[in-house]
């Protein structure tokens, strides 16, 4: 594969989606630049409104955030930021299974720093530019892109998946109704069907269709996928309870919290995805958890400063994971003297696989 082929499969630049066409007919460029310019400005729009929203129920409700009695449990706190550099770090290792699992040879290592310097990207305008910056710098360690996007399909339908098993497994746990238990109880075995290869690989070729992506070359095994799900849902249950731990480190929350807070935050994940337009869905996924966790804190406000207090918690130590994982792929990624001759300008194709496991 030529570097003249992969947008065509990362960014998706094919004749069914009009981008190359743009380029040579007139015609056809203006309107679709006019209406990528009108969903930017809708998108800022949009995400100005978020804000304003949220801005405005915290001055009305600042009494109440300023009355709460606020107390920093250091302890607590180094848990938190362990659990979640933890759920980071467990997730890049997912997404190494995935793509060993596709039967391409990942390093671990290399794959993991990919993984992490990607997920930067979900802060830029449109979401689009993790799934591409990811799948070029996969495609620079000499993996099959085809593949790679597949395996990031995977990704993101097993992750909601997980999200959606935990969120129903624990939900009576949190508030007991009879039929929405029932429902709830009822969901995971249809996810679970949803996933089978024969279900799943028709329901993907649709979806991806209608997005005028291409399709997916293969399927993960039936086992596999079970597997992932299994993984994916015990995951959530890990940022569950780095959830837990921060809001035991800035204020008083008993354990039976534990259920609804991890319950709230993978909703608003889901409802972040939802709303791909806002960037990291952010000031949504705020509003959802504020809302999922208002009677654990006694009021909406002191839910929502919490909730904010998540992001800026979350996103800080997100940095800080992936300076780390860059640090460690640079000191780990000294070439050999063959290596460094295979990668010198004079090479020709695509780069080498790296198929040292470290």
């Amino acid at each position: 594969m030529s570097e003249s082929e992969l947008p065509g499969s990362v960014h998706g630049d094919d004749p069914s989606t009009g981008t190359e066409g743009d380029a040579h007919d007139p015609r056809g460029g203006r309107p679709r630049r006019r209406s990528s310019l009108l969903f930017r400005v809708a998108q800022v729009a949009f995400v100005a409104a978020v804000a304003f929203f949220i801005v405005r129920y915290l001055r009305r409700a600042w009494p109440a955030v300023h009355a709460h009695e606020w107390e920093l449990h250091p302890g607590w706190l180094v848990a938190s930021a362990a659990l979640i550099v933890a759920y980071y770090l467990l997730n890049a290792l997912v997404w190494w299974l995935i793509l060993r699992g596709s039967g391409l040879p990942a390093a671990r290592v290399p794959t993991v720093a990919v993984w992490a310097k990607s997920i930067l990207a979900r802060y830029l305008p449109g979401n689009v530019f993790m799934f591409v910056s990811r799948g070029w710098m996969s495609y620079r360690q000499g993996l099959d892109i085809d593949r790679v996007s597949a395996g990031m399909v995977y990704e993101q339908v097993l992750n909601v998946a997980g999200a959606l098993v935990t969120t129903a497994a624990l939900f009576p746990f949190w508030s007991y109704e009879r039929d929405v238990t029932a429902w709830a109880l009822f969901a995971i075995p249809l996810i679970v069907v949803l996933l089978h290869p024969r279900v799943f690989g028709p329901l993907a070729a649709l979806l991806l269709r209608l997005l005028r992506r291409p399709p997916l070359r293969q399927v993960l095994p039936f086992r596999w996928v079970l597997g992932l799900l299994a993984v994916y849902a015990g995951l959530w249950l890990v940022a569950g309870l780095a959830m837990w731990t921060f809001a035991a480190a800035v204020t008083d929350v008993t354990a039976a919290a534990y259920p609804q807070l991890t319950v709230g935050f993978a909703v608003a994940f889901v409802v972040g995805l939802v709303v791909f337009f806002v960037p990291s869905g952010f000031g949504v996924r705020e509003a959802v958890l504020a809302a999922a966790t208002a009677s654990v804190f006694g009021a909406g406000g002191v839910a929502l400063a919490w909730a904010l207090l998540v992001r800026l918690w979350q996103t800080c130590l997100e940095l800080g994971f992936v300076g780390g994982v860059t640090l460690v792929d640079r000191a780990t990624a000294a070439p050999s003297p063959g290596q460094a001759e295979e990668s010198s300008p004079g090479a020709t194709g695509a780069p080498s696989a790296q198929r040292e496991d470290r």
